[in-house]
């Protein structure tokens, strides 16, 4: 039997995570910027190993650090 990879892709902040996974052979986190951001660049495993999660939350804080403060949320319209 083949091996089997299962790809998902999630949209964060403008940025696209694609998250791979190769069953017992390992995971990945690639991170593709918007085009004015460069090119896509995977998301290191570090020296202590690191979880799948663990590894799409580093994505998102690296993703936050780019783009800056998140913007504070919107008021609700009301009609007054």
């Amino acid at each position: 039997m083949g091996r089997i990879t299962v790809v998902q892709f999630r949209e964060y902040r403008q940025h696209q995570l694609e998250l791979l996974d190769h069953g017992k052979a390992g995971y990945q986190v690639i991170i593709h910027p918007p085009a004015r951001l460069g090119g896509p660049r995977e998301v290191p495993r570090g020296q202590e190993p690191r979880t799948f999660a663990e590894m799409i939350q580093a994505a998102k804080e690296e993703i936050d650090v780019i783009m800056g403060p998140r913007p504070p949320p919107r008021m609700g319209w009301s009609r007054g």
